[in-house]
């Protein structure tokens, strides 16, 4: 089974020790959805999955029985 990563985790690595604006640039995109991103008020864009060497990728499972 492949190993996930949580991009906020991954990016919170990243803008550590720099200025969140500066790192913004570099993606690009901008400081305040940088800031809402690391905040979760949004999803990270494939920009910044991008700019962190990872790929979105989503999985479904059958449901449990209730």
């Amino acid at each position: 089974m492949a190993k996930s990563y949580d991009p906020i985790t991954e990016l919170r690595k990243r803008v550590e020790g720099r200025k969140l604006r500066e790192f913004a640039r570099s993606v690009p995109c901008s400081a305040g959805f940088m800031s809402d991103v690391l905040s979760g008020r949004r999803q990270p864009s494939d920009e910044i999955i991008a700019a962190l060497g990872l790929e979105r990728v989503v999985t479904y499972r059958k449901a449990g029985k209730k």
